[in-house]
């Protein structure tokens, strides 16, 4: 079966200016990166479909391994650049023999299983839908002219709609195949005057994605699926969970938000640079000379073109932190900057302009000026660490998960929390209400809004940006990080937690306890708050 996948780059974009629906310009590329070596390193076959532009950048510019490269896009006019799905569909018209089509934000870790690979039709999985799907149906319905007859059917039937998830899209079926892409041409273009009446984002879903479902049901023809749960279309949880692969989840799809999260982009960031580190340190250099503003600001004033500068880099970052080097004499002068909280005070101007609950502003404005000053505190101390350790942490870190969480022997690993770290307490929120203005497609920020309570801010020093990442935490995760001040066991952790809890739950609920305490650890170690104890 031939593994293939798809860009397209208008005419009116520029890879090193233009996020593409990224945080940044250097995820997307990163993105390809990651995407295309993990399906040759598995596979050691893999076709590009590209229009020229596109095909400069992966293959020219970036050097991908791809085994054959297809230009057949240049040919390709879109009506409206916001029909990214388009180019995909040219592509799988143009297959002639089995295929799988992997998007460029899906990472594999493992071979898929050959059962799937056999099948006549296969995508990732079913998407049932939300007010994602039917709020752009009503539209369609009341603007379009022309269905294809399974969709109008679909639409008609007085049944909520299913689509599949075209993370990947493909099978053996290819007279079928055939076919959808006609009715999708047909479907996009017989419409084309009414794009103005409607989200053409959302369209895309639906010529890709419903039309691709519910033509095979109208043909009684089964798909496979990666998945066989069934996941609405805005319930996609853990599929960014990079922590996790190889060993506890071998596919992941940075699908709609996933894009857009700091947090989650910096993941993908660091599996790039731990398993590929020549195509990681390229993307820097080339955003470099692009002078792109990089999201890690780290790299502003180091040399990494060549691959001694970079290793020489690691090599520095490695040994001041495994040596604990956490201050270097050459940037102490940096302490001496004030420490940029503009977001934050911009953030809260905004939030109290803007608010309709019932709160008393002057105790608010007292509350968060007093967590600003203990956090500029905060950070001028942490201002003395240096560069190289924080980077050599994050080298580390890549690791930090499947140390502690993977390997056999789990109660017995030494644990202990990271240097550099600080709970604020406060009275309000603040962590929460920074991350619903930053963090994106999280539904716990998205409903949040400020409440009267008591807060507890976890302040970790970075090398992004303005130095540091606030994460809103609870009590129990409080204690868990003072009970780490000194390196434990996870046994004795479990041990001094049980204190916290009712003795009904120790007596006949432990393994929950457990579970409960290692879902705690691993929050933590993902934001770099609990490390081995050897590092």
């Amino acid at each position: 079966m031939n593994l293939i996948q798809t860009l397209y780059i208008d005419p009116s974009k520029r890879p090193f200016t233009d996020s593409f629906g990224w945080l940044k310009p250097e995820y997307h590329l990163m993105s390809w990166a990651l995407s295309c070596l993990q399906l040759q390193k598995l596979y050691g076959n893999v076709e590009l479909y590209a229009n020229s532009t596109a095909a400069e950048l992966l293959i020219d510019i970036l050097e991908l391994p791809y085994t054959t490269l297809h230009t057949n896009h240049d040919d390709l006019k879109l009506a409206d650049t916001n029909l990214w799905a388009l180019p995909k569909i040219y592509t799988y018209s143009l297959q002639d023999e089995p295929f799988l089509h992997i998007d460029g934000d899906v990472f594999i870790f493992n071979k898929f299983a050959d059962s799937l690979l056999q099948s006549s039709l296969i995508t990732q999985n079913i998407e049932v839908a939300t007010d994602y799907y039917t709020i752009t149906q009503k539209q369609l319905m009341e603007n379009f002219t022309y269905f294809p007859p399974c969709v109008k059917a679909d639409f008609y039937s007085n049944i909520p709609i299913n689509a599949v998830n075209a993370g990947i899209l493909g099978g053996n079926n290819i007279s079928f195949i055939k076919q959808y892409t006609t009715e999708a041409f047909k479907y996009v273009n017989s419409n084309i005057n009414h794009f103005q009446n409607i989200n053409i984002d959302k369209f895309n879903v639906f010529f890709e994605q419903h039309l691709f479902y519910s033509l095979a049901k109208e043909q009684n023809i089964p798909i496979n699926f990666l998945f066989n749960d069934i996941f609405e279309d805005r319930g996609y949880l853990y599929l960014g969970n990079f922590q996790e692969v190889p060993y506890e989840r071998t596919y992941l799809h940075l699908l709609g938000h996933y894009k857009r999260d700091k947090i989650t982009c910096m993941q993908m960031a660091a599996k790039l640079r731990e398993l590929y580190p020549e195509y990681y340190y390229k993307i820097i250099a080339l955003c470099k000379k692009q002078n792109v503003t990089l999201f890690t600001s780290f790299y502003n004033d180091k040399n990494i073109d060549k691959k001694s500068e970079y290793q020489q880099l690691i090599d520095k970052a490695t040994e001041s932190f495994q040596n604990d080097i956490r201050i270097d004499n050459n940037e102490c002068s940096k302490s001496k900057a004030e420490p940029d909280l503009s977001l934050l005070k911009k953030i809260f101007d905004m939030y109290v302009v803007n608010s309709h609950e019932k709160l008393d502003l002057q105790y608010l404005k007292n509350d968060f000026d007093v967590f600003t000053q203990k956090l500029n505190t905060i950070l001028k101390e942490n201002a003395l660490l240096s560069d190289y350790y924080l980077y050599g942490r994050d080298i580390a870190a890549a690791g930090w998960y499947a140390e502690i969480f993977i390997n056999n022997n789990f109660l017995n690993k030494i644990i202990s929390r990271t240097e550099g770290l600080n709970i604020i307490e406060s009275e309000y929120n603040w962590a929460g209400l920074i991350n619903k203005h930053t963090r994106i497609g999280i539904q716990y920020y998205e409903t949040l809004t400020l409440s009267q309570e008591h807060f507890f801010n976890l302040v970790i020093p970075e090398i992004i940006g303005n130095k540091f990442l606030l994460y809103d935490i609870d009590e129990l995760e409080k204690k868990v990080l003072e009970h780490l001040s000194e390196p434990l066991s996870v046994k004795d952790l479990f041990t001094t937690m049980q204190q916290y809890f009712d003795d009904d739950v120790i007596q006949n609920h432990y393994d929950a306890f457990e579970d409960f305490i290692v879902k705690v650890i691993k929050q933590l170690v993902v934001k770099k708050a609990i490390k081995p104890s050897y590092c």
